[in-house]
């Protein structure tokens, strides 16, 4: 086989990639802690770091969410839940025969770049031994989601505190049930677990939110919104007039359309909202990634859960908002996202502590050619097809039908990850297409 390449993470974003780098004849293998594949779609997750809870389903539709040689079944719903996506991601493995090259039980501790290019690759088994091995190449696709962001306030508190990272159901681990429940963050899980609880049969629920953001349906007229919306799949057609513009303008294009679409169907919708007390939205829907929920609006306007302001601090028995009003309560419970870390590499290789990355092409580290970095992105579809276009971009790099610019012009057009609007898919499926094209010719640099 060709190079030798480290895969990070088995979950959906890291199966992408082994098998797109495997089927490109490069000798990829996969590395994942767990003693099984599917990342944070596996509930309970032997790796602690699991993020689904028991009713947890996708926020994109199946047919947004599928890899482009790999379907969801028909027979499914439009929004498969998580043992559904779990059971197809095990099939993919199996349908493309790639199982023996997934390390399970292995943690990478640290990948260290060599110099001239490759890496040692500290790896640790399930008993604790720690080997190295030499890879020619490191796509790092452990994802986003599992290092929980959780605020402090001053203060001190007599109930609980809990990430929605450890909730499972409005039992578990914290029977919700009879209790004050204050939701921290109006994000798809915020709004989804804010409504569980409050028709589990909390004594109150009271959902907190620092900023607006804009809330959609996740069905239009019966059907899935998501699927009424051109270019949501990188494989998706750039409709006219975009794809007789350049890239650039596509992009300016796009976004324009987009907030008009969006402003134009829920602007009222917003408005019963902000009536309903969660702040206003940003002026551009995509400038932070919109919330997918059919029921926090009936549920706001029923009363069964109620609107308040950001926490200001804590006091014993009670929570205090940054309106001076204040509420009893049990739990805390703070649906705020996560940190993007790559704790196996450097702060000089993959400087984090901003929550952001800058890359080449979305994918390449500007100035490496053997380091990628696959399945973090802020597309208006799922994130899965993604990593795979992104894994395709990576294997044509690594097996030399596609040559890179200079580490210079690399640079000058790497662009953040995830502090950008949120952008087409199918626009960046072709931007990837276009760049291979481009590269397939270019002279050494």
């Amino acid at each position: 086989m060709g190079k030798r390449v480290c895969v990070v993470g088995a979950g959906p974003s890291g199966l992408a990639a082994l098998k797109t780098l495997r089927q490109a004849g490069l000798d990829a293998s996969g590395f994942e802690m767990s003693p099984v594949v599917g990342g944070h779609w596996v509930i309970d997750n032997p790796n602690g770091r699991a993020a689904a809870y028991r009713s947890l389903r996708t926020n994109t539709t199946k047919r947004m969410s599928r890899f482009s040689d790999f379907e969801m079944p028909d027979a499914w719903p439009a929004f498969p839940s998580h043992d559904q996506v779990r059971a197809w991601l095990e099939s993919y493995v199996d349908a493309f025969g790639f199982r023996d090259a997934i390390h399970t039980r292995t943690t990478v501790d640290l990948a260290t770049p060599r110099d001239g290019g490759g890496w040692d690759v500290s790896l640790i088994d399930a008993e604790g031994r720690t080997r190295t091995e030499r890879f020619d190449a490191l796509v790092a696709a452990s994802g986003n989601y599992w290092d929980a962001r959780l605020p402090t306030w001053d203060g001190a508190f007599d109930g609980r505190i809990l990430h929605a990272q450890a909730y499972r159901d409005p039992e578990t681990p914290f029977d919700t049930r009879g209790k004050r429940v204050i939701v921290v963050g109006i994000g798809n899980t915020g709004c989804e677990l804010a409504c569980e609880i409050a028709a589990a049969g909390a004594a109150s629920v009271h959902i907190s939110a620092r900023s607006g953001t804009w809330i959609m349906p996740r069905t239009v007229s019966g059907a899935p919104g998501a699927d009424q919306a051109p270019m949501t799949h990188p494989t998706d057609p750039v409709i006219r007039p975009l794809d007789l513009l350049p890239g650039w303008a596509q992009r300016a294009l796009f976004q324009r359309i987009a907030k008009g679409r969006i402003v134009g169907m829920f602007t009222e919708r917003m408005a019963r909202l902000q009536a309903l007390g969660l702040p206003a939205p940003p002026a551009h829907p995509l400038s932070k990634r919109p919330t997918a929920s059919d029921d926090i609006l009936d549920a706001l306007e029923s009363g069964a859960v109620k609107a308040k302001p950001a926490i200001e601090r804590l006091d014993g028995p009670e929570v205090v908002f940054a309106d001076g009003s204040r509420l009893p309560a049990d739990l805390v419970l703070c649906a705020t996202g996560y940190r993007l870390a790559y704790p196996y590499l450097d702060a000089g290789v993959a400087d984090t502590r901003g929550d952001d990355l800058s890359l080449f092409m979305g994918t390449v580290a500007p100035d490496r050619e053997d380091l990628f970095f696959v399945g973090v992105s802020r597309p208006t579809g799922a994130f899965w097809p993604i990593a795979e276009a992104q894994a395709q971009f990576a294997a044509a790099m690594l097996t030399g039908a596609y040559r890179p610019p200079s580490r210079k012009a690399r640079a000058r057009r790497a662009r953040p990850i995830l502090g950008r609007n949120a952008w087409s898919p199918a626009i960046y499926g072709q931007e990837l297409r276009g760049e291979l094209r481009r590269g397939r010719g270019r002279k050494p640099s």
